[in-house]
């Protein structure tokens, strides 16, 4: 498929981001054709930018070689300027003014502190479409506060309500909200391109990460809301038993098994031949399994340890009842059929190591399917193509900026 042919293709997006929350949105949009330009600064890296090799630290930081970057920036061109300087802002208003979309995930004001905020660049592409991520948004009594991943994973009750029950609650190791919010950011987004279609007119959207991590536990917000604090329930479940995850042979082993209703549970009784668990009567129903999970888990355990957690997966699932190995990135790259046969990994141009296996973008088009250019580009990589030939700078205009710094060459990465 041509490059003119994707489901995006013409969009051009503007990103001024950090961490996860912002870059992932112009990494979905440029998989789907989009030209996504991202402003960097040597002299302020992103954190994928410090990556360091784990197996060889002693080659020190390698901007263009993390996992991460390629997850959340393949695909899209850099440029590197230095905001701090009066040229360096008018320059990024000029891409702006070419552009669609700006996607910024910054502390609240930053922008506008640079010469950069929503009724700058407003002013300067009246049609613009303008998101602004950011922890509490841009209103209400905290929208000055910063915060990460994890300071918003607490303060959502989703911490709350992770863990075992005998044991304090958890976090996930996830950065969830910034997943979570770059999803609601590009539907937002694309609710806003529809509009502009229709209308002609832009949009400031102003997204909180904290509300879209609330959202996606809405039914456990509204059970507070009763008066009633929904307990941890580690990988239990309160409408199904057996519902857990158990210990199966080898090193740090597991396999996920469920049984939804009586049938099914008979049915796991009889692979892992237990006809004495089948025939109690205070196991015949979910209610009475629910009041003896530790029986019902310890009879499932000393089947599963016993042999491998692909074996267990299968064994159950042949036999119709639920169950997953539980499966690290090896597992999904070697052994997941579903994974394999749907094309699920894409491997990518790089510029640095040639090529790599990366995760798919799962967005699932078929008349537009979308695909990923190129990743391992350096800070600045595409700093004379996008100003020579997208702005259209001379080449004495270029050399002036990169002289004043207000363009940076070189260095790191």
């Amino acid at each position: 498929m041509r490059l003119d042919e994707q489901a995006l293709a013409g969009v051009r997006v503007v990103e001024f981001t950090q961490g996860m929350a912002g870059p992932w949105i112009g990494r979905l949009m440029a998989w789907c054709g989009a030209e996504v330009i991202r402003v960097e600064s040597h002299k302020v890296p992103g954190v994928v930018r410090l990556y360091v090799p784990p197996r060889s630290p002693e080659l020190g930081v390698q901007p263009a070689l993390s996992p991460w970057f390629t997850d959340w920036d393949a695909g899209k061109l850099f440029v590197a300027l230095d905001l701090k300087r009066p040229e360096g802002v008018d320059l990024a208003k000029q891409l702006t003014e070419r552009a669609d979309i700006v996607v910024e995930n910054h502390r609240y004001g930053a922008m506008a502190k640079l010469g950069l905020g929503a009724d700058v660049l407003t002013a300067v592409k009246p049609d613009l479409i303008f998101l602004s991520s950011s922890a509490f948004g841009e209103s209400g009594p905290h929208p000055q506060y910063v915060t990460w991943g994890p300071n918003i994973e607490a303060m959502s009750g989703l911490a709350a309500l992770s863990g075992f029950p005998e044991r304090d609650c958890a976090m996930t190791q996830y950065a969830y909200p910034d997943a979570l919010s770059a999803l609601h950011g590009l539907f937002a987004i694309l609710c806003a391109l529809d509009h502009r279609e229709r209308t002609g007119e832009g949009q400031r959207i102003s997204l909180s990460q904290l509300e879209t991590t609330v959202a996606m536990i809405g039914p456990a917000m509204m059970q507070q809301l009763t008066g009633t604090t929904p307990p941890r329930l580690g990988n239990g479940s309160l409408h199904q038993a057996p519902h857990g995850c158990y210990r199966c042979l080898g090193d740090d082993s597991w396999c996920v098994v469920a049984a939804s209703d009586d049938a099914m549970w008979q049915r796991l009784c009889e692979v892992i031949e237990r006809p004495d668990q089948a025939a109690k009567a205070h196991l015949c129903d979910v209610a009475g399994r629910l009041a003896h999970t530790f029986e019902i888990d310890e009879a499932i355990e000393a089947w599963t340890c016993q042999r491998p957690a692909q074996e267990a997966m299968e064994r159950l699932q042949a036999a119709g009842v639920t169950a997953g190995a539980v499966q690290n990135a090896e597992d999904q790259f070697q052994l997941d059929t579903h994974l394999a046969q749907r094309g699920y990994f894409e491997t990518i141009p790089h510029l640095v190591k040639g090529e790599v296996v990366a995760c798919g973008i799962a967005l699932g088009l078929t008349a537009t399917p979308g695909r990923t250019s190129r990743t391992g580009a350096a800070v600045g990589e595409d700093n004379e193509h996008v100003f020579r030939d997208l702005i259209g700078l001379s080449a004495d205009a270029y050399a002036d900026a990169v002289q004043s710094g207000a363009i940076e060459i070189g260095g790191p990465g």
